[in-house]
């Protein structure tokens, strides 16, 4: 009987050390995956854009904001009379992990991936784009975004008219 006692303080601080173990490594592993850390916010738009009848595009759609439509008019190689908002997805930008935004919510026909690249710098995130239509991989770009100044990549001709991709940084983490 005194071997089963003298035995138990021995087997509890084993079970101790092991439970104590276990907790620190899980500490550890969470603060060294800081590649889920949110750097920002990005805003994926789909615009159809015509100088036609908008109403081919679908009945019902609204139009772009108000910034949206200043920054498109102010462009010079993309000129339409007639915008439409087709769909939008608003994503956090993983630090180090590919992240996707599907700006038609009802149909994975036209994806945008995204990855920073690097940290953010004076209010600028450098950003692999990748645009995906029907599953192919149409374009790939190191753009270099900045929070009130949205990139507008010209797609496809559609229904009389053309897809206007809008990515937009709508905000970052503190540098």
């Amino acid at each position: 009987m005194k071997r089963t006692f003298q035995i138990f303080p021995i087997l509890l601080l084993i079970m101790l050390s092991s439970v104590s173990s276990l907790s620190a490594q899980a500490k550890v592993k969470t603060n060294l995956d800081r590649g889920t850390d949110s750097v920002g916010e990005l805003k994926v738009s789909l615009i159809f854009g015509t100088n036609g009848d908008v109403d081919q595009a679908g009945k019902d759609l609204k139009s772009p904001s108000k910034a949206q439509l200043v920054a498109l008019k102010n462009l010079k190689t993309i000129k339409f009379t007639n915008y439409r908002l087709l769909g939008e997805d608003q994503q956090p930008i993983l630090r180090s992990y590919e992240n996707w935004a599907n700006p038609m919510k009802s149909s994975k026909e036209i994806l945008l991936s995204f990855q920073p690249l690097g940290n953010p710098i004076s209010g600028h995130l450098k950003m692999d784009l990748e645009f995906w239509q029907s599953h192919e991989k149409i374009m790939k770009s190191g753009a270099t975004l900045k929070k009130g100044k949205p990139l507008f990549i010209q797609g496809p001709a559609w229904r009389g008219g053309k897809i206007i991709i809008a990515v937009e940084l709508m905000s970052l983490a503190k540098e």
